[in-house]
């Protein structure tokens, strides 16, 4: 045997060896693989206004926001929204501990402690879930909801109202009421 011969020999054995040695590696082919399904952006300390026509109609305040890849929003630790005259002065707000916003229906979800104040009429109202939905300013639950007003206390389960909390409207009202005669 030559000397280039065993050299050959070498060469096609090592590369024989390389080719099995990175075959043999445990991957898990693509079909396998999990596509990460997390926040792609994630921010703290949040303020961000909402403009209509040139008008800031809407304020957000969050200490943690996080993005998704869908478009969708989540805020772990609260959100707080003020709904603004146009002179600026917030004539409502909405509170929870937990909020996501859906970007596919444009819909807010705002569940812990839920509170919606309209500072204008003094009117508030407690619950532990709620669903806005900007694009027909509305805001809606199936949940029980407590409406606190300076002349009555209503209760129920189930509520419409707009995003102002200045009409609302009860589902299945609960309690004592006051009735008025004209």
């Amino acid at each position: 045997m030559t000397m280039t011969t065993i050299q050959t020999i070498i060469f096609y054995t090592l590369l024989i060896f390389i080719f099995f040695a990175c075959n043999s590696t445990t991957q898990k082919p693509m079909h396998e693989m999990k596509s990460y399904d997390g926040p792609v952006a994630i921010f703290n300390n949040i303020n961000s206004l909402f403009s209509d026509s040139a008008k800031v109609k809407v304020r957000l305040t969050a200490p943690l926001q996080q993005e998704y890849l869908n478009g969708d929003r989540m805020f772990p630790k609260g959100i707080k929204v003020y709904f603004l005259e146009k002179d600026g002065t917030a004539k409502s707000s909405l509170e929870g501990n937990y909020a996501k916003y859906t970007k596919a229906k444009d819909e807010w979800e705002v569940r812990g402690n839920v509170l919606i104040k309209n500072i204008v009429e003094n009117k508030k109202l407690n619950t532990e879930e709620l669903y806005w939905n900007p694009g027909n300013k509305k805001i809606y639950t199936q949940k029980f909801v407590r409406i606190e007003t300076p002349d009555e206390i209503l209760t129920g389960n189930g509520l419409d109202a707009n995003q102002d909390f200045k009409y609302y409207k009860i589902r299945n009202p609960t309690g004592v009421f006051s009735v008025k005669n004209y």
